[in-house]
């Protein structure tokens, strides 16, 4: 409606979120009303998280140096690095605004979320290398404690379950950026691999053990490609049957 009635003029609007609503003869409708993200709100929230900044890429970096560590250490402090890892860095946001910005047709939105993703690995892989270089060097791990994790014997090969895990968890998140449930992404995060499958890439580089390197990009290149693809999917639906608008431009 704003759009229709601002047509040809400039305009900005702003929503914001309600802490309670209720209304005597109204309450069962506000009780059954529907969990659904506007698109501007969807696209700010990504916006804010999926950008190329100081910030943004310092903890990727950070999030490359605590899974590098995981890959060292004990069944317990893996799994506490590498469910950390995960939510520290902020590697899902820019990856979400790739399905919506294709879906939408909104290449600003496309552009930024390449471009932070690229950027944003590419500072996780480094901090991943240079924190395993470190520790080689300091005598603190070596090549046989990397290559005999069970964790990273576990990433080498792609099974069945692995793609299973992948497409459900990038369901979840999609639905979850869709439906505003913003605070509890971090579950669909712990699930997939791609923050620990990226650290392992920046280990395997550093040793230039490329078979390793190889097969840790098959599996991170499993949930990129899981999120975009359900991401598309899951945005397109959304917009033919609960929203049936395009987002105001």
């Amino acid at each position: 409606m704003i759009a229709e009635h601002t047509e040809g003029r400039e305009f900005s609007i702003a929503t914001s979120e309600v802490a309670s609503l209720s209304h005597h003869s109204k309450q069962k409708e506000i009780n059954h009303d529907v969990d659904e993200a506007i698109w501007e709100e969807m696209e700010t929230g990504l916006r804010h998280n999926g950008r190329t900044t100081t910030n943004y890429l310092i903890l990727m970096f950070v999030g490359g140096i605590i899974a590098s560590i995981g890959f060292i250490s004990q069944i317990h402090d893996l799994v506490i690095a590498f469910v950390a890892a995960s939510i520290i860095a902020p590697g899902m946001e820019p990856l979400a605004k790739i399905p919506l910005g294709i879906a939408l047709k909104k290449a600003d939105v496309l552009w930024t979320g390449l471009k932070a993703t690229v950027l944003g690995y590419l500072a996780l892989i480094a901090g991943s290398a240079l924190t395993f270089m470190a520790l080689v060097n300091f005598g603190m791990a070596t090549e046989s404690d990397f290559i005999h994790n069970k964790a990273t014997e576990g990433m080498l090969h792609l099974r069945l379950k692995d793609v299973i895990l992948s497409v459900a968890a990038a369901t979840a998140s999609i639905i979850m950026y869709l439906s505003y449930r913003t605070n509890v992404i971090a579950g669909p995060l712990i699930v997939l691999i791609i923050i620990p499958a990226a650290a392992a890439m920046g280990i395997s580089v550093y040793l230039q053990n490329w078979d390793f390197a190889g097969s840790f990009s098959k599996r991170f290149l499993l949930d990129v490609v899981a999120i975009i693809v359900v991401g598309i999917i899951c945005i397109l639906l959304k917009q033919k049957f609960v929203h049936k608008r395009e987002p105001i431009r």
